[in-house]
């Protein structure tokens, strides 16, 4: 991307040495020249002070316990209430900081930053201004501007009531000359919803280009509000292309990465710095953040986890250092399809929980971050058509496409264009109708998708198609995108100068051709995934072909590895990398859109009895039941390490009559592909061709019941 078209737009500027530095945060006061109505802390007062020696005993502390704070830097926090109230004595603190740092040859002297949260207020006075002047290259100060002065006066007032916005503003262009590029934190509440585009706007033309806005987290928001806050984000959007202002300005709302389904890896982090930062209240008492200290709690004591005299309660960090983004979630939440980016904040929820815990997640704020995804996706898509360059948007979904594909939380929608498709797994137009899906309700299918973040995966052939879809088209297709995954029907036909993924049907009559037609495929493909048909009519005459179709596909494959050019096929290669079940996400994560426009588990249940759905684009999707679809309800399916075995839904549906109990012989099948896959494993590490960490085990079973039902028997003492 060349300068002109670089977009600014969404990005946030890094704090100084940010993961790399402790923060560690001294509330001078709990006194504030203002009484912002949203304010969390609720507690303000003008009675509690830290003293200078209080200040100096815990600065001591952390200075001489290099193994507790072993960070490379630190970041040395002021606030308050109000801190520049207390700015002398500010300045007593850190003289003593940078003093005691040099004598002592800390490593922290040569790394460290002196920063101050402020409404400023107090910005332009004398005493602040020689502190400023004093300390400026080690120095961060953050003002609160909140937007324009109707918002600004309408929450941020002084003790009297009267709004603070001329105060603070004739104060900002001294504070952009001495801190050039700084930002502001701009906080929206149910009453200036209405103000936010003209906020954001006044706070870009004032000179502060980027924005960290937020909602509040707190239980204020009314039925309808979240509809507000997305039409004043989209009519802001509308002005940023309008004015063409995303090259140098900046508002967190139209972050390109929120909204996105969450990876696995992102379920063991912890967004919040609680419990790696440190807080000091007053009286030298030690807390896992500010928002842990007594004034800033409503409903709980604040959590002390040591002082300066008795240092740091290990044990009392131990639960934020094992605090991760699922364990403190609801399944809703780590299920949600627009997970990423929804913000919280660990000490509000500790006070909003129903007991003195910090692994309750408040979801207060749920619709409206729903909503701010649904604007940032209109502002990005709009972004495309009006400037033609590729939006940091596009590029984020792209450069995460293959976690998403991996990820059971990625959500898609597959629609059925007409009855007479080429089948892409184990079904097909069982009852030879031909049902066609008209554009009018093709078009209302795209619509639910946008509203409900599935990403449409086109089933059939259409005469425009979007690169944003994934088409699965049969050989006979002449239009092939990118996105574009082709059917081979019992045969080896490939488009010309297609490469991708092959999906490769076998019925029980062409079970002997599995390996004739694995080689032809090969040149044209990057992976082969095979479908075997008609597996309920299964012999034992048709398994003993079988298994000796993988024994031949066995050496194949390993003929491709050698040559470099290693065939990726799901029935023998997938169990390779796997440490968990691939698993088959229909209805779970996965639906599909007939012609009749009703919603299904899969193709299948439609095509077996189109009365069989489970919603339609008018009320959503409705199961009952729904925990059976889930791995953990499926008793043999979650003991066997099958993993590459897609559990068919439909088929356990057909030939058991629960929708979470599979056939012996879909078992008997995964578990033989299951055995030829270790021991291609082992031949593969035996030529030293790979080298696996993690072998595949042997069992001494087909069948993963018998396995369970050996399990029962040796705890029942049988």
């Amino acid at each position: 991307m060349n300068s002109k078209s670089k977009v600014m737009m969404g990005e946030m500027r890094e704090s100084w040495k940010e993961s790399l530095a402790k923060t560690i945060t001294f509330s001078v006061t709990e006194e504030c020249n203002l009484a912002c109505k949203y304010c969390y802390m609720t507690g303000k007062n003008t009675k509690n002070k830290m003293s200078f020696e209080t200040a100096k005993k815990t600065v001591d502390y952390i200075l001489q316990n290099r193994e507790i704070f072993d960070e490379e830097a630190v970041v040395w926090e002021f606030v308050g209430g109000e801190p520049f109230l207390e700015i002398d004595l500010i300045d007593q603190i850190t003289d003593y900081i940078k003093f005691q740092m040099y004598i002592l040859d800390h490593p922290w002297f040569n790394s460290f930053r002196f920063n101050f949260s402020s409404n400023g207020i107090l910005y332009d006075t004398p005493a602040v201004q020689k502190y400023i002047k004093k300390n400026r290259g080690h120095l961060s100060i953050g003002l609160s501007v909140d937007g324009n002065k109707i918002k600004h006066d309408m929450q941020r007032v002084n003790l009297h009531g009267d709004g603070s916005y001329d105060n603070v503003m004739k104060n900002v262009p001294l504070w952009l000359k001495q801190f050039p590029g700084s930002v502001t934190k701009s906080t929206f509440a149910h009453e200036d919803l209405l103000y936010l585009k003209d906020s954001i706007i006044s706070l870009w033309e004032n000179g502060i280009k980027t924005v960290t806005a937020n909602v509040v987290f707190e239980d204020v928001w009314h039925e309808g509000d979240d509809l507000i806050f997305e039409n004043q984000l989209k009519e802001l959007a509308d002005y940023i292309l309008e004015k063409d202002l995303w090259r140098e300005y900046s508002v967190r709302f139209f972050s390109p990465s929120i909204g996105f389904p969450l990876r696995k890896e992102d379920l063991k982090k912890n967004y919040c710095g609680a419990g790696k930062m440190l807080a000091i209240d007053y009286q030298g008492r030690f807390f896992p953040c500010l928002r842990f200290l007594d004034f800033t709690l409503n409903n709980h004591k604040g959590l002390c986890i040591g002082d300066m005299d008795n240092g740091i309660n290990q044990d009392m960090i131990r639960p934020f250092q094992a605090l991760n983004l699922e364990s403190q979630s609801k399944e809703e939440c780590v299920n949600c399809e627009v997970a990423s980016g929804c913000a919280w904040c660990t000490g509000f929820d500790y006070d909003a929980a129903d007991t003195d815990t910090i692994y309750q997640r408040a979801t207060f704020n749920c619709k409206m971050h729903k909503a701010n995804v649904r604007a940032c996706e209109y502002f990005w898509n709009k972004f495309e058509k009006v400037t033609g360059i590729v939006s940091p948007r596009k590029r984020y979904r792209e450069s995460m496409k293959e976690t998403y594909e991996e990820d059971s939380n990625a959500a898609y929608m597959q629609i059925i264009t007409s009855d007479d498709i080429t089948p892409h797994c184990t079904y097909r137009n069982w009852r030879n109708t031909s049902n066609v899906m008209d554009k009018q309700m093709f078009d209302e299918g795209l619509k639910f998708c946008e509203k409900n973040n599935f990403t449409p995966v086109i089933l059939g052939t259409l005469k425009d198609e979007s690169t944003e879809w994934i088409n699965i088209v049969d050989g006979k297709a002449n239009k092939i995108s990118e996105n574009t995954i082709v059917i081979c029907d019992n045969n080896t036909k490939i488009p010309t100068g297609f490469e991708g993924n092959c999906i490769l049907l076998i019925s029980r009559a062409n079970i002997d051709k599995l390996n004739e037609f694995v080689r032809k495929i090969y040149p044209a493909v990057s992976r082969i995934n095979v479908v075997l048909e008609n597996i309920d009519k299964w012999v034992t005459c048709d398994i003993d072909v079988y298994r000796e179709q993988l024994d031949n596909l066995k050496s194949f494959v390993i003929d491709t590895y050698k040559n470099e050019n290693p065939l990726e096929i799901n029935v023998l290669t997938d169990r390779l990398d796997l440490n968990d079940m691939c698993n088959c996400d229909a209805g779970e994560n996965t639906f599909t859109l007939a012609p009749n426009g009703k919603i299904y588990i899969c193709a299948a249940f439609y095509f077996n009895n189109p009365d069989d759905y489970i919603g339609d684009l008018v009320n959503g999707i409705h199961i009952k039941n729904n925990y059976l679809l889930e791995l953990k309800n499926a008793p043999i399916c979650s003991s066997c390490d099958a993993y590459h075995c897609r559990r068919c839904k439909y088929l356990n549906k057909k030939l058991t009559g629960e929708i979470n109990t599979p056939s012996k012989i879909q078992c008997v099948i995964s578990n033989i592909e299951r055995n030829k896959s270790r021991e291609l494993q082992l031949e593969l590490n035996k030529q030293k061709i790979i080298s696996s960490e993690e072998i595949i085990g042997p069992i001494d079973y087909i069948d993963p019941l018998d396995k369970l039902l050996n399990n029962v028997r040796s705890v029942e003492g049988v």
